[in-house]
């Protein structure tokens, strides 16, 4: 379905749910009601995922943290959620080993993250072969040569898992489109109707300027760090408030900071932090600070790279990394619900729904991972609202959009498939690798966007980024800005901003070309990407 044909069928239909929000939260809730077959729209004010659910740590993990803070329930459900994840979206789910260095003048910190890891196994199931080693410090250094070596006690290794964040959110929303959810982007509410047996919705089609009023039977707020403004604009603004956090991340060169697996740091007040791998690169993150400026941009600051930078050098040997070796940074904010007296970090990463008196159902807080159990519950409050029972959840059994390789259990053994080899015939193995871990069965589509193999080299260097998969982001994602291309659809404006800034002319002439913009607007949307680009990395001039 297109945006346009969306747009009609949000003016001239009516629905039994309608989500407010594209983001990780929203897409989950919207797969998993049109799923269970009910009528199904989703409205997102700026692109799918441009909050908090593309600008995360990436990380699908059981939470062994949240032990230490007593969240048994949370730990369980997240450890379980990875598995189903692995199985729903293989293409997207990567292992990455994490390795816990212990720092000491005692063994007391390997014998705590030992009894640690020994219960989130259990509680987790982890199969045999998936259970953590405990290493020695000569051990340690021949998995990470570069850990700082004075008082290093020995570390931990185990398997977690990394998935690119906004292309998780992009298949889930294809994904509910795929089963009959009606969703657009760049539409946002502008007011709500009485209550009523079916609400008025006043939208906004910010791309044209243009209003539009859909019906709805139920209204989930899934707006991540907006919830409040939903709240606001619906009159039900009392009782539990959001406190937003804000998170950053730094992108190196991985020869600039060579680490083989995702190893957890500490920063000068003992949080943990991770250095992680990804594809050429290495990120850093993240910080957990109170929030209280604008939502769309949150900055980084000097400081808050200082604080990264620092945790990094305490934690390797011989590295002089600084401001100057940063190539990509981002900015995200948590949505966690308010707990008088906790720190950040303290907070739960526990979600909260609350229904109000017009019968709106508000989601907050929460994890990337359980995002699929958040929206079941969500279900069970619609459920009542609908007055209706609902059939059971197919939401774990079912593949995302890219994640059924036809029989295949892995990407390895679905490459060589007649399918595959046939569609990529005459493209190098490692751009059809590339493809496939990015895209999943979805990459067949990618392979035919463009018209040809030339259109799957990449557009400049710097980058892998192609013709054909600007042209499925329009055709299939519906990207409507070089922005959407380069920060969300690929993710080079964050990991490499240098060479997003390079090829964005030419990502503008082909999204001018499938939009019809004029060249007026063609240059209007470059130069508001290079504004962004610019302020992502502004804040190096001052941190010295």
């Amino acid at each position: 379905m297109s945006r346009a044909q969306a747009l009609d069928r949000l003016a001239g239909e009516q629905f039994d749910v309608l989500i407010v929000g594209g983001g990780i939260t929203g897409a989950g809730v919207a797969r998993d009601a049109a799923l269970r077959g009910l009528s199904v729209a989703l409205v997102e004010a700026r692109d799918f995922a441009s909050g908090t659910s593309s600008r995360s740590s990436k990380l699908i993990h059981g939470g062994l943290r949240y032990l230490e803070q007593g969240e048994i329930a949370l730990v369980r459900e997240a450890a379980r959620e990875r598995a189903v994840l692995r199985r729903m979206a293989p293409h997207l789910a990567m292992v990455a080993p994490m390795l816990v260095p212990v720092f000491g003048r005692t063994k007391a910190g390997i014998y705590k993250l030992k009894a640690g890891l020994a219960l989130f196994d259990r509680l987790a199931g982890v199969p045999r072969s998936e259970r953590h080693r405990i290493l020695t410090s000569d051990e340690a250094l021949v998995e990470e040569p570069r850990l700082a070596r004075e008082r290093l006690q020995g570390a931990a290794l185990y398997p977690e898992y990394l998935a690119d964040d906004a292309r998780l959110v992009l298949d889930t929303i294809k994904s509910a489109g795929d089963a009959g959810a009606t969703v657009a982007n760049y539409v946002r509410v502008l007011a709500f109707g009485q209550a009523a047996p079916l609400r008025a919705v006043h939208l906004e089609d910010v791309e044209a300027g243009a209003s539009l009023t859909t019906r709805a039977r139920v209204v989930v707020n899934a707006a991540g760090p907006w919830v409040d403004e939903l709240r606001t604009l619906d009159g039900s603004a009392a009782g539990s408030r959001l406190h937003l956090t804000k998170g950053i991340h730094l992108v190196f060169r991985a020869e600039d900071l060579p680490v083989r697996h995702c190893v957890v740091m500490r920063a000068s007040d003992r949080r943990p932090v991770f250095a992680v791998p990804y594809e050429r690169y290495v990120y850093v993150g993240t910080t957990d600070t109170s929030y209280e400026g604008p939502l769309d941009e949150p900055p980084v600051t000097p400081e808050d790279a200082e604080y990264l930078l620092d945790a990094v050098r305490r934690s390797f040997d011989g590295l002089t990394i600084g401001t100057a070796d940063v190539i990509g940074a981002w900015a995200g904010l948590r949505p966690l619900v308010h707990e008088e007296g906790k720190r950040p970090s303290e907070i739960s990463r526990k979600d909260e729904i609350i229904v109000s008196p017009s019968g709106m159902v508000t989601i907050a807080g929460g994890k990337l991972t359980t995002y699929r159990r958040m929206a079941e519950r969500v279900m069970e409050k619609t459920e009542a609202l609908l007055g209706r029972t609902l059939p059971p959840s197919k939401s774990a059994t079912l593949p995302l959009a890219g994640g059924d390789l036809d029989g295949a259990t892995n990407l390895v053994d679905y490459a060589r498939s007649t399918t595959v080899r046939r569609r990529f015939d005459g493209v190098p193995d490692d751009t059809t690798t590339r493809l496939l871990g990015r895209y999943g069965s979805d990459a067949l589509a990618v392979a035919t966007a463009g018209g040809g193999v030339e259109s799957l080299r990449p557009l400049g260097a710097g980058t892998l980024l192609s013709e054909a998969e600007v042209r499925y982001a329009v055709r299939g994602e519906m990207a409507r800005t070089v922005t959407d291309v380069l920060e969300r659809r690929s993710r080079v404006a964050l990991f490499a901003t240098g060479s997003a800034r390079a090829v964005a002319p030419r990502v503008a002439s082909i999204l001018a070309e499938e939009l019809g913009w004029s060249e007026a607007r063609r240059a209007q949307e470059l130069a508001a990407f290079e504004r962004a680009a610019t302020a992502r990395l502004a804040w190096r001039a001052s941190g010295g």
